[in-house]
Formats: C-alpha cells, structure tokens, sequence
C-alpha cells in the first residue's frame, strides 16, 4: 500500500520543494521485517484523527506502563542524570532551557538558559535549538557542564548559511548548585550549517573521557544542494557534517585531538571519529562488555537505524540509508546497487538493526541498555523509541512508540520488537528517552510537532499493574 504524508510548513528551512520533514524522513510504503518472533510488529492502523484524545484507550496489561512526572513544558528533547549524588534529573528543552528536575518537581529556576543565543525557532517545525547535554566525568569535582546548542550566525560567516553549530562548556554557579554561571561559558568548538535541519545534537563523554558529538550532513534533502559536496558531506572528510566527532575537553585549550582519531595526522578533519550519518540524534555507551558505542541516526525515505560505531568507520550516507542502496533523488524507489565502500576505500559498516516507516514510525529518537530495577523482562535490553507514525491528516497527530531490541555479539543482527503500553495511551510525538542514575528510563512528548505550546511532558517508563 503506497503511502504519501502531506508536507508541515517548513518556513524556516525556506526550500519550497521539500515534500517531507527532514528530521523525520519521508514517509514510506516499504515494509520490513525483522523483530522478536515472538512478537511480530502489525500493520499500520487506520489513520488518525485530528484529535487524539477522541480514540478509545482500552485497558491492556502491557510491557510496560507510564507515569506522568512532569508535565506543562514546551518542547522536552533529553533529560540526563549529572551522577552526583543529588538525584537531579536535568531536562532539556529545544527552546533553550535547562530545567532541573528534583523529588519529582520542577526548580522554578532553570539550571541553564541559553535561548537568547538560539537563533530563532520556527514555531511549526524545527531542529534548531537546544539540542544535547553533558555533563564532565569530574563534573562533582569541576562543575563543568557541555551544550550543544544552534546559536545565531557568528561574525564574519559565509554567505549563505542559516546558523552556527556550537558546542560550549559552562561551569555551575559558586553559590548556587542548581545554576551555572552564564558568564562562565566557553566556546569548545563552532561551525555553519548550510540548512535549518540535521544538526544531529548526540553529546556525551565516552569511557575514554573524551566528549563526543554527533554532527548531521548539514540540511536539505539527501544530503545534497547549496552547502552539500558532491557525494554528500556525510562522505567528505574534509567536512565535521554527518560525522561523530571525538575530542579532548581535558586541556587548557579548548580541545585537542585524540592521537588515534583516523585523521589525526591528516587526510580529513581531525576532529572526526567516524562518519557517513545523516542525523545522528542521539548516542549512548553499553554499560558493559565492550562499551560498545550505539549511535541512533535518523533515517530518510524509509528506514532508521542504530550503528555500532567505532574509530574510522563508514555508515555508508549518502550512499547506503540503514542496510539499502538509496537514490537520494528517489528516496521511495528501490536501487539496485550501490557502492559497497567510501572513496578512500573503507567498507561500509551495516546497522545491527534497521526498522521501516511502514513498520514502526519515521524517526529514531534516542535509546539506551536498560540497567533499572523496576521492569525485569527490559534488563539488558536497548530501549529506544520513534518520534511518530506517519500521519494523514493535514495537521500532524503524533503516535510515538517505544521499542526494545536484544543485543547481538560482534556484526550479529539485533531482533526487535514494539512494546506494548499498558492502558494503549496516545504518547504524541515522542522527542527523546533518557535515563537517570540508577537507571530507570523516561520519555520526552509533546503533542505540538514544532517548539511551542505547553503540551511537553516527562514520562517515566514503569513496570505494568
């Protein structure tokens, strides 16, 4: 069954031939499969009306079930624990804030406010905003904490750009621990991006100490167009866009070169560690084993994939979108064959897992190894969750989804499967899951697709009852 999912405003991007949402990919007919036998993933439903509180909610036991913790936000898109004793969760919102989340309140202060350095939202849709948090490994010693966030274009930037990509570093206050010193900030690293969209926002320090960065191929569609090399920025390793970046923090510069970065002594930009992604949204570290680093890249036409990415590796973007050929000029037609490894002759590195649109739903959003106590069934899995189902009604109605896939040893496959939730609740369009110190999972929803209303919460992820 072919499907074609009518165009959000997209004014901030200003390209008036985009048929589909750049974050989210273009909605697609392919099915895939591919998950736990045990619990295949359906077909699509009927589409959805524009009011989601009209569907019946029937009451089912569930894998899982919700509990509101916060609600009344804008725009939620991460939470992360500092991991400093506290008990502090800290949120997120794509407007700018950093909202400190305590005993299940929230601070009527927020920890950080950047959105006056946030070049300007689009209240419709967009990707640009407060996109990733971090906090130092010694961050109870030095109070140092890391954004990554899309300020408005610096001096001197070439024409054409739409925004400057910054990563900064920020210190807490001296006398206030639930707010850092704005006049504290310092720059680690900035770069322009060509479009509004696929800025990426993965941001954390791995088991090296290092800070990592997921970066996006720089906007439009397919990773070409004004600002995009031929082949794609993904496959240009003289650009940080559709990279994962790897740098040393832990220096009175702002940053040095890991010496084993594949590019360290020349050939591309130092700062990469792996690339060929188109938005990798968010990332997150195997608490055990290997460490093994899991990136959530957000696919396009049809497909979105988690990589298990290690230093100099290719994930095939432009190229290859999850395991497939893509056409970046016909994203919902199938290709042949396509090239099996980079230019400089890398091979290809496959997902350990892929999922279709027509399956699940239409952008990754964010994953971690459940290490809780809570669920039992969910220990040892990767939990993750998708934005929404694709939608047919002129205004978006978000239908997010949870997920859980059993990890594989070395390039072995993950299975897969939808989780079902306990009372069949509509989640909207699900943003992002985090995880707090002692490893309980959360969901980030809004009802509103672009930055704006008060319809954000923060959900935990509970056992059923």
């Amino acid at each position: 069954m072919s499907r074609q999912r009518r165009p959000v405003p997209l004014r901030a991007i200003g390209v008036l031939a985009f048929t589909c949402l750049s974050l989210v990919g273009c909605g697609a007919p392919a099915p895939s499969g591919g998950g736990f036998s045990a619990a295949p993933v359906g077909s699509l439903p009927p589409a959805p009306s524009a009011t989601p509180t009209a569907r019946p909610r029937p009451t089912l036991p569930g894998d899982i079930a919700l509990t509101t913790i916060v609600s009344g936000l804008v725009a939620p898109d991460g939470l992360v624990a500092a991991r400093d004793g506290s008990g502090r969760l800290f949120v997120l919102d794509q407007t700018g804030k950093v909202l400190i989340l305590k005993g299940g309140s929230m601070l009527p202060q927020p920890f950080l406010d950047v959105s006056a350095k946030v070049v300007a939202l689009d209240a419709d849709y967009d990707e640009r905003g407060l996109l990733g948090l971090a906090f130092d490994p010694a961050f109870t010693q030095n109070g140092r904490v890391f954004v990554y966030y899309t300020a408005k274009l610096r001096a001197g930037s070439a024409a054409g750009q739409d925004h400057t990509d910054t990563v900064s570093s920020f210190k807490v206050s001296s006398t206030d621990p639930n707010r850092v010193d704005p006049a504290s900030e310092q720059t680690i690293l900035q770069f322009e991006q060509p479009q509004a969209n696929h800025n990426g926002g993965a941001l954390g320090f791995g088991p090296d100490g290092d800070l990592y960065v997921g970066v996006g191929d720089g906007g439009s569609e397919g990773d070409i167009g004004p600002g995009h090399s031929a082949g794609g920025n993904g496959q240009d390793t003289t650009k940080l866009n559709g990279k994962i970046l790897r740098l040393n923090v832990n220096t009175s510069a702002p940053y040095v070169i890991p010496p084993d970065n594949p590019f360290a002594a020349g050939g591309g930009r130092p700062e990469t560690y792996a690339d060929g992604f188109r938005n990798p949204w968010r990332f997150s570290w195997e608490p055990d084993g290997q460490h093994r680093l899991l990136v959530d890249d957000v696919g396009w036409g049809r497909y979105e994939e988690v990589d298990v990415a290690v230093n100099g590796g290719n994930y095939g973007w432009p190229v290859r979108e999850g395991d497939h050929c893509v056409d970046v000029k016909a994203p919902l037609s199938d290709l042949a064959t396509c090239a099996t490894s980079s230019k400089a002759g890398i091979p290809f590195t496959d997902p350990v897992f892929e999922y279709s649109h027509a399956d699940v739903g239409i952008a990754i959003v964010g994953g971690t190894i459940y290490t809780g106590k809570a669920i039992p069934s969910l220990a040892g899995r990767y939990v993750f969750a998708d934005l929404s189902r694709d939608w047919t009604t002129a205004t978006p109605v978000g239908r997010g989804s949870v997920l859980a896939a059993e990890p594989a040893s070395g390039s072995a496959p993950w299975s897969w499967a939808k989780l079902s939730i306990q009372g069949d609740p509509v989640l909207g369009f699900v943003d992002g899951i985090g995880q707090d110190a002692a490893g309980e999972l959360y969901l980030l929803t809004r009802d509103q697709l672009g930055p704006t209303g008060q319809t954000g919460q923060v959900l935990e992820i509970v056992a059923p009852h």
